[in-house]
């Protein structure tokens, strides 16, 4: 399910993808043009895909983007639109994602030893203020 603004329409906030959407050898997520390229692949016994490395690529990010996936447990998550007004909450469980492009958001723990992965782009620079709490 992707998240539009509500402050300027044609923004995408974010993505909800759930675990049971899974089904083909490769579905690409993000649009091409986010920093974050995110796909899933449902693969069988002796799929192979080719060795290769990565060549070096100069890329410029301006903002972070953030993925939750949750491998335990529940999430309730506000999503706050980039006028840091919030306009959406909904659960993650098991298996499912959450990809950020801009925007905010607030989470709560609803089951005791949840686990999730956090992913987002760096490098992480211990200096530079990139976070603004809200109220």
């Amino acid at each position: 399910m992707i998240i539009y603004s509500k402050k300027n329409k044609k923004k995408i906030l974010g993505i909800i993808y759930r675990y049971s959407k899974i089904s083909k050898k490769r579905s690409n997520i993000s649009p091409k043009n986010e920093y974050l390229q995110v796909s899933t692949q449902k693969l069988k016994r002796n799929d192979f895909i080719s060795s290769h490395i990565h060549i070096k690529n100069k890329r410029i990010t301006s903002s972070t983007q953030e993925i939750w996936l949750v491998m335990k447990g529940k999430l309730s998550i506000n999503i706050i639109d980039t006028d840091k007004k919030k306009i959406k909450n909904f659960i993650l469980g098991t298996g499912d994602m959450y990809i950020l492009f801009r925007g905010g958001h607030s989470f709560k723990v609803l089951n005791d030893n949840t686990e999730f992965y956090e992913i987002k782009n760096g490098p992480y620079r211990k200096k530079i203020k990139d976070i603004e709490y809200l109220n």
